[in-house]
C-alpha cells in the first residue's frame, strides 16, 4: 500500500470521529413560545451557539449560548418546521428538526361588569414566559392602557383584571407574545358617585364628605375647579382608606369656588359644589415680656394644623423662635430672646400667608439671669396607670445602610438599649412595627401587646425584627390603631413614632393623630425622624407632633438616635414663679435654661419641686 493511500485513509478516519465530537438533540415538536430542552456535544475547547432556523430560508429567528447541558431554549412563536443548528466557528457541526405547533388557552370570565370593577378571571393555557390576560375590542388586538396580568403571577389559576373605564363591549383576552390564544366577551356597564359636601368651608379648614360609589380599587375623593377637571395638588383621600363612607378633605387657603369630585380610573363619575371663604386669625398677647421669660400667645380664628407663630426682629421675614399651632389648644408658648427691643408675633398658614401680626416689647430682666437644668431620671413623671408605646419603621428605605450598618440595626440596637436601660421595668409598654412582615403591603402589627415591661422579652422581640425591601409606609394606620393598643391605660400615654421616612399607603397622619388626640383621653405624640435629610418632611413631622401635643426629633444617626429616643421618653415640665405664672417649660434632661433669678417650682407628672435660680449660677433640679 502506498504513503499516498495510507495518508487518505488516516484523514478520513479523523475526520470520521471528529464529526462524532458534534452532536445535538431536541424534542420533534413543541408548541409556540415554549421553553424546551436541548442536548448538545461538543470538543470543551470549543465555543459556539445554539440557533433555530425555519425550514424555508435559514434566518435565524432565536439563540442561546450553550452554558448549561441540556440548554433551555424558547420556540418561535410563529408555528411551522424549524431546524436546531450547533454553529462553531461560523459552521453548522450538528442540527435537529423541530416542529412548533400552535398552542391553545381557555377563559372563564363574567359576561358583565360595571367600569373599572374587579373582574376575576380563571384560565388554561400553555403558560409561557409573559403570557398576559387583558383587554381587547372584540375580535381585534389588545388595547393600549387597559388592565393587564400575567399569568405567571397567578397561583390558583386566576387573574384579577380591572375594567375599562369607557363602557361598552370588549374581549378579554389570552395574549402569547403577540399572538391572541382565546377570548371572552364581556359588557362594562357605566357607573356613577355621589357626593354630599359642606356648602361652604373656610379656606385652609378641614371639611367632611359623605358619599356613595363604586368604590373600586384607587377611587379617590378630592379637588376640581367648578365643572371642570381635577386640580393638581390637591387634598386626596382613597376611598379605601375611609370608614363609614365619608372622607376627609383639607380646603385650599386661596379662596373660591371649587367641587369635590369622586374620581374612578381617573375619571369624575360625581361631584359637589364648594364655596371656599377667607379665614381669618387673631393674636392676643401681652404687650411686653421680660428677656429669657417664656409667655403664652393666644390665637382664635380658623386655625389648622401646619399653621405655625414666629417672633421676628424688625425686617425679620421669619424668626428662629417658632411654634406650630396644636388645633386643639388656644395658645402656644415661645420663650423670648435675651436681647431687648421691638419685636413682632407673626402668624403663618401651612402655605406659607401671613394672616395675622402682633408688635411685642422685650424689656430686660430686672436682674443678670440665672440657668436651671432639670435632670432626667428614668421612669420620672410617670405613674402606675401611665404607658409608652413606640410604632417603629421597619419598611424598605430602613434597608439603607449608614456607615455600613443597616438603619433598621441600628434602630432595634437603640431600642434595646431604651428598653433595656432606659424605661423602667414594670412600665406600661406596647411595640407595633410595619414594613415587616410583607413586602408591597401597608401591613402593621402589634408585635408586643400593652402590659408591664418585661426587658428581657422586649429584647427578644426587637431582635427578631427584620426590614422588607418594599414594605409601604402606614403611619396614619399605626396611629389610629395604636389607640386600641393603648385603650387599657388608665394615666398619661406616651406614642413614639421612629421612622425614616413619609407616609406611602395614601393616609394622612396628621389627621390620625390630631383624631387620636380627639377622644379626650391622656396622649402625647412625640416624633423621631431617622436620618431624615428633606427639610420640608422634618417640618411636615414637627407639624404632626405639634397637632399631638408632643415634640419632633430630629436624629441623623445612630449616637442622635439614641439621644432622640431617650428625650421622647423624657417627662415634660413647667416653670412657674411665684404668682404661678409660666416662666419656662421643656423635657427633663434638655439643656439648661436661661431664666430671670428668683424662686420657683417645677412641675412635672402631677408632683411639684421647688427650685432658688440666683444671678449668673446653675441650679439644677433631679426629679424623684
Amino acid at each position: 500500500m502506498g504513503l499516498r493511500v495510507i495518508c487518505a485513509i488516516l484523514l478520513l478516519i479523523a475526520g470520521i470521529a471528529h464529526a462524532q465530537d458534534y452532536e445535538l438533540g431536541a424534542p420533534g415538536s413543541v408548541t409556540m413560545r415554549s421553553a424546551f430542552p436541548v442536548d448538545w456535544t461538543a470538543p470543551e475547547s470549543e465555543n459556539g451557539v445554539l440557533e433555530i432556523r425555519p425550514t424555508i430560508d435559514g434566518r435565524r429567528v432565536g439563540y442561546a449560548y450553550p452554558r448549561q447541558n441540556p440548554q433551555p431554549m424558547e420556540a418561535p412563536e410563529q408555528p411551522g418546521d424549524y431546524v436546531v443548528v450547533m454553529v462553531i466557528g461560523g459552521e453548522v457541526r450538528a442540527s435537529a428538526p423541530l416542529a412548533v405547533e400552535m398552542a391553545t388557552a381557555a377563559l372563564d370570565a363574567p359576561a358583565r361588569t360595571d367600569a373599572g370593577a374587579p373582574v376575576p378571571v380563571a384560565w388554561t393555557g400553555p403558560n409561557n414566559r409573559g403570557d398576559r390576560l387583558t383587554f381587547a375590542e372584540p375580535g381585534a388586538a389588545p388595547l393600549r392602557g387597559t388592565s393587564y396580568g400575567y399569568v405567571g403571577n397567578s397561583k390558583d389559576g386566576t387573574v384579577s383584571l380591572r375594567a375599562p373605564q369607557e363602557p361598552g363591549r370588549y374581549d378579554i383576552v389570552y395574549v402569547s407574545g403577540s399572538t391572541v390564544l382565546a377570548r371572552s366577551p364581556i359588557t362594562v356597564g357605566s357607573i356613577s358617585a355621589t357626593l354630599s359636601a359642606p356648602a361652604t368651608v373656610t379656606a385652609g379648614a378641614e371639611l367632611s364628605v359623605t358619599f356613595e360609589g363604586p368604590e373600586n380599587s384607587g377611587d379617590l375623593i378630592t379637588f376640581a375647579t367648578r365643572d371642570g377637571a381635577p386640580i393638581k395638588p390637591a387634598s386626596y383621600v382613597y376611598v379605601g382608606n375611609t370608614t363609614g363612607g365619608t372622607a376627609t378633605l383639607r380646603a385650599f387657603e386661596k379662596a373660591g369656588p371649587v367641587d369635590v369630585v369622586y374620581l374612578s380610573g381617573g375619571a369624575v363619575i360625581g361631584r359637589s359644589p364648594v364655596e371656599i371663604l377667607p379665614a381669618s386669625i387673631a393674636l392676643n398677647a401681652p404687650a411686653t415680656v421680660e428677656a429669657n421669660r417664656a409667655f403664652d400667645i393666644g390665637w382664635s380664628g380658623e386655625g389648622n394644623r401646619g399653621d405655625l407663630i414666629h417672633m421676628v426682629a424688625p425686617g425679620e421675614i421669619s424668626g428662629r423662635r417658632y411654634r406650630y399651632i396644636d388645633p386643639l389648644e388656644p395658645s402656644v408658648t415661645l420663650t423670648a430672646p435675651e436681647t431687648p427691643g421691638a419685636y413682632e408675633l407673626v402668624y403663618f398658614t401651612r402655605g406659607g400667608a401671613e394672616m395675622a401680626r402682633a408688635p411685642i416689647e422685650v424689656t430686660p430682666a430686672p436682674s443678670l439671669p440665672g440657668r436651671l437644668e432639670v435632670l432626667h431620671r428614668p421612669g420620672a413623671g410617670f405613674g402606675s396607670g401611665d404607658a409608652v408605646q413606640i410604632i417603629l419603621d421597619a419598611s424598605g428605605s430602613m434597608l439603607q445602610r449608614q456607615d455600613g450598618t443597616r438603619r433598621i440595626e441600628i434602630a432595634k440596637r437603640t431600642l434595646t438599649d431604651l428598653v433595656a436601660g432606659t424605661i423602667p421595668p414594670g412600665t406600661g409598654f406596647a411595640l407595633r412595627v410595619f414594613g415587616n412582615r410583607e413586602a408591597d403591603a401597608c401591613r402593621t402589627d402589634l408585635e408586643i401587646p400593652l402590659g408591664p415591661l418585661d426587658p428581657t422579652r422586649a429584647t427578644q422581640v426587637i431582635a427578631g425584627i427584620t426590614a422588607v425591601n418594599l414594605a409601604k409606609t402606614p403611619i396614619a394606620q399605626s396611629v389610629t390603631l395604636s389607640a386600641s393598643d393603648l385603650a387599657a391605660a388608665t394615666g398619661q400615654r406616651v406614642l413614639i413614632l421612629v421612622t425614616d421616612g413619609e407616609e406611602t399607603c395614601e393616609g394622612d397622619p396628621g389627621e390620625a393623630i390630631e383624631a387620636l388626640r380627639a377622644t379626650g383621653v391622656d396622649v402625647r405624640v412625640n416624633i423621631v425622624g431617622y436620618a431624615i435629610d428633606d427639610d420640608g418632611l422634618a417640618r411636615t413631622f414637627e407639624s404632626w407632633a405639634a397637632a399631638g401635643g408632643g415634640s419632633f426629633f430630629d436624629a441623623a444617626d445612630a449616637q442622635a438616635l439614641a439621644t432622640a429616643l431617650s428625650r421622647a421618653t423624657a417627662a415634660p415640665f413647667r416653670v412657674l414663679d411665684e404668682t404661678g405664672q409660666l416662666v419656662a417649660s421643656g423635657l427633663a434632661g434638655d439643656p439648661a435654661l436661661t431664666i430671670p433669678a428668683g424662686r420657683y417650682e417645677v412641675t412635672m407628672g402631677g408632683r411639684s419641686f421647688p427650685a432658688t435660680v440666683e444671678s449668673e449660677r446653675l441650679t439644677s433640679v433631679t426629679p424623684e
